[in-house]
């Protein structure tokens, strides 16, 4: 079911525009929206453009533009969560033009970090 769903997410990018993509990524929740919303697993890609999650169920979608990032960093708690394993956690500028936070379980969590940083500085 999710190798469909996936399948279909990666398929709304033309191949030359991700840079990197995992599926599988373990959702911690926007700080926005407070603990009350739902934990859960997707596809998280990076392109030049934006940073695009997209959630297998519930189906939900976020997207926070490379020019919104502020900063990034490793963490292990997010929204008084944890797995006890690094998180990627991202701090951006939301539509409404606060500060606001997302967080991720990715796999190779050391080139999801040098490729973000890679696009902002492209975007400054």
């Amino acid at each position: 079911m999710f190798a469909k769903r996936s399948t279909s997410i990666l398929e709304k990018f033309e191949d030359k525009d991700i840079i990197r993509a995992f599926v599988g990524a373990n959702f911690f929740g926007q700080e926005s929206l407070k603990l009350r919303q739902v934990r859960g697993n997707g596809v998280l890609v990076l392109t030049s453009k934006e940073l695009y999650f997209e959630m297998w169920t519930p189906n939900r979608v976020y997207r926070i533009p490379i020019h919104s990032i502020i900063d990034f960093e490793e963490t292990k708690w997010h929204l008084r969560k944890t797995k006890n394993r690094p998180l990627l956690k991202i701090i951006f500028t939301n539509p409404m033009g606060e500060t606001d936070s997302a967080a991720w379980i990715v796999k190779d969590l050391d080139l999801w970090i040098n490729d973000i940083r890679n696009q902002m500085a492209k975007k400054k």
